[in-house]
């Protein structure tokens, strides 16, 4: 958080990389050359005993202390289960005088960007410069891929689930906290390495995470977020802490706890609505436990999206590549309404108020599926708009709008590239940032900045007779590219004014 300060068990000063002088610049009226960008490194071979397998890592200029970073590490195994207590307390001074104690915070603290003014037409008109990077190792054996990047509603962190290493929550840069109004970072400012602040050791695959919409941390009773794993009910983890502060569980008919396949808080935060195989549960905040209202379904909830303007319809996509719309109040009556177009299961779906039309306006995005749907919700019989991004995986491609005006839409690929739109015209661009499948892109609430993550799961054949010299040998020449990385990128002015391009809106 901004107000987390260094403590002897908390987190360590960020170390930065060497200076850089160099920027990439980034066109959407001409196609800019990224090739002059190198991605790659060359790490030590490591055998796999299981495969025999090698493994080549592919980042920029990165050592093995952002390969290795894991601060602050919980503990997990002696979790506490809080129900009696609720999830969200009241803001006491016990409360407060705890977290200072565990965390090193200063409570009260103001937040210093809330003066820097935010001008979504200078997004990607200068050249882009990287803020800060993380890096995670990863074997044959022990595939660690990041699962997207999600910041947090004030900016001060940001949330990152890792395949078979848990959640990591990765602080923003302290000098970034010093830009007020219109000041612009240098060119020349060093490479953050991205420390992890709290890290919660969740095993199994991480379905999704949902930071609670009121997260501030001057608040540490709000600092929290939900996660829902395999075979495990929806969790509730402190942001400061790490620690477990409650659970909600959905039963199936049998009785047994369910695990949800996604999530999301309504508007308020006093409600958090779980999709299951067959069912959609709201649950109370404050009451976590086994107590919720259940909403038969026939589809699988995939994915969720809500309007705020009314938190009595929901919009929820499925397996099946449908998008259905509920009205949570009439829970017999079934979907008001059902959208197709996707040729796979619906993996993400955002609404946005566009300043070019008067209602709501829906985004889609499924597996397998190259298209990013634009749908006008007043007329919703065919989308108005079609974005063409490359998903060739099972995998959620996470994508996001531009905060403060929704002027942009950006998406990861899984060849790589991050595809930028302009919503208010035909403006297109797609940058190579990433050697690896880019499956998170999102927008600092705040500053001009994008998060990106990067990683994918290789599937690497080999023989069932592993200890044939002939077999070995085969398995010496397998090599598997992969970058599992994190990266912050600046996109907004840039003090070289000789790398403006100007783009009429």
């Amino acid at each position: 958080m901004s107000t987390r300060a260094q403590s002897d068990g908390g987190v360590a000063a960020s170390k930065a990389s060497p200076a850089r002088n160099t920027t990439y610049s980034v066109s959407l009226n001409g196609k800019s050359n990224f090739k002059d960008l190198d991605m790659s490194m060359t790490v030590d071979i490591e055998d796999t005993t299981a495969h025999a397998t090698t493994i080549a890592e592919s980042s920029q200029d990165l050592t093995e202390q952002l390969i290795e970073m894991s601060l602050d590490e919980t503990d997990t195994n002696a979790l506490v289960d809080l129900e009696a207590e609720g999830c969200l307390p009241d803001e006491s001074s016990a409360v407060e005088n705890e977290v200072q104690e565990n965390s090193g915070i200063e409570i009260g603290a103001t937040v210093a960007y809330e003066s820097y003014v935010i001008d979504e037409s200078d997004y990607f008109q200068y050249a882009l410069v990287e803020l800060g990077r993380r890096l995670w190792k990863s074997t044959l054996d022990n595939q660690r891929y990041t699962k997207g990047c999600l910041w947090s509603p004030d900016g001060t962190c940001i949330l990152v689930p890792v395949h078979l290493d848990g959640m990591h929550v990765m602080e923003l840069p302290q000098d970034l906290y010093k830009l007020n109004k219109d000041e612009t970072v240098s060119t020349t400012r060093n490479v953050s390495a991205l420390n992890t602040a709290v890290h919660v050791r969740e095993g199994g695959t991480v379905y999704e995470c949902v930071w609670y919409p009121f997260m501030n941390s001057n608040t540490p009773a709000t600092c929290c977020w939900l996660a829902s794993r395999q075979h495990e009910p929806i969790h509730m983890w402190d942001a400061f802490t790490g620690e477990l502060r409650c659970t909600y569980r959905g039963y199936d008919n049998v009785d047994e706890v369910e695990s949800a396949i996604s999530m999301i808080f309504s508007n308020d935060g006093e409600k958090v609505i779980g999709g299951y195989k067959k069912s959609i549960k709201l649950f109370d905040t404050n009451i976590p436990g086994r107590d919720t209202f259940s909403i038969p379904v026939k589809q699988a909830v995939s994915c969720f999206a809500l309007t705020t303007d009314n938190d009595n319809t929901v919009t929820t996509g499925s397996w099946n590549g449908y998008i259905n719309h509920y009205d949570l109040r009439v829970p017999k009556l079934g979907p008001l309404f059902t959208l197709g177009g996707h040729t796979g299961g619906i993996t993400w779906l955002r609404y946005a108020a566009l300043s070019i039309s008067t209602d709501w306006t829906l985004f889609s995005g499924a597996r397998m599926d190259n298209k990013i749907l634009e749908w006008d919700m007043r007329n919703y019989t065919q989308p108005t708009r079609t974005y063409t991004r490359k998903v060739t995986t099972n995998q959620r491609i996470y994508f996001d709008l531009s905060p403060h005006e929704q002027r942009w839409l950006v998406s990861g690929s899984t060849d790589g590239n991050l595809h930028i739109w302009g919503i208010q015209n035909e403006a297109e661009e797609v940058l190579p940032l990433h050697d690896d499948c880019c499956n998170g892109a999102s927008f600092h609430p705040k500053f001009p900045i994008l998060a990106t993550s990067s990683g994918k799961h290789h599937c690497v054949s080999t023989s069932d007779q592993e200890d044939s010299p002939k077999t070995q040998k085969e398995a010496e020449d397998i090599v598997v590219n992969y970058e599992n990385s994190l990266m912050l990128w600046w996109i907004g002015k840039s003090p070289v004014d000789e790398v403006e391009i100007n783009i009429s809106e």
